[in-house]
């Protein structure tokens, strides 16, 4: 669903430089739940510099594949035929099988200064994990630390200093690395660079100059 003038909002954002990723059954219906006419995926189909020709449902249990970066990964649930408007094609010989193998999965579009991704199916965690990564490594957005799953780290900043905020949802303990020196602000302790073990279910607040 693509209300009033979000697509407006969105061909601003990537104009400017921004990057927008939207998936498969995108843009075929405005506020109202109508279809849109004219091709899909309707309104967004300049930024995305696709059109989606029709799509494939999956039965129950039922799955396709492709590849991305030598790797081979699920396609489920529905799968979008596609065709490419000025989009290039990100994986690597497009669907695995059927009658609309080779037909592009993950697209790039260059929309002015930004860029426009879209992924045609459904897959794995493993997936959406390297592919995000990948997305935000070209963007330049990296973590605030390198923590391992379930361990969650927020971040604020005040007058020339930042707090980092580390939960540990595991029920173990976790070990992180941590690139700078820091005030442990519940015990007070000082914190050095290096390797640091928060145990199970545990809480670390880190203080340290926004230069860091």
């Amino acid at each position: 669903m693509v209300k009033g003038d979000t697509d407006e909002k969105v061909r601003t954002f990537v104009k400017n430089g921004g990057r927008f990723l939207t998936t498969f059954f995108s843009g075929y219906v405005q506020e109202n739940d109508l279809v849109v006419l004219g091709g899909y995926p309707g309104k967004l189909r300049d930024i995305l510099g696709i059109w989606v020709e029709e799509e494939d449902a999956l039965p129950q249990g039922g799955a396709n594949g492709f590849t991305y970066n030598g790797t081979q990964y699920p396609a489920t649930l529905l799968c979008d035929l596609l065709h490419l408007e000025g989009a290039q094609q990100m994986d690597e010989g497009g669907y695995a099988a059927d009658f609309y193998r080779g037909m592009p999965v993950l697209t790039k579009h260059t929309f002015v200064d930004g860029l426009a991704y879209y992924v045609a199916t459904a897959s794995s965690g493993a997936f959406y994990r390297a592919f995000l990564k990948d997305i935000c490594d070209e963007a330049g957005v990296f973590p605030l630390l390198n923590a391992p799953k379930g361990v969650e780290v927020t971040c604020r900043e005040k007058d020339g200093k930042r707090w980092l905020f580390v939960l540990n949802h595991n029920e173990d303990a976790v070990e992180l690395t941590v690139d700078f020196s820091a005030i442990d602000v519940i015990t007070g302790n000082a914190v050095s660079a290096g390797v640091l073990t928060l145990q199970g279910r545990g809480v670390l607040i880190l203080e340290s100059a926004v230069s860091n």
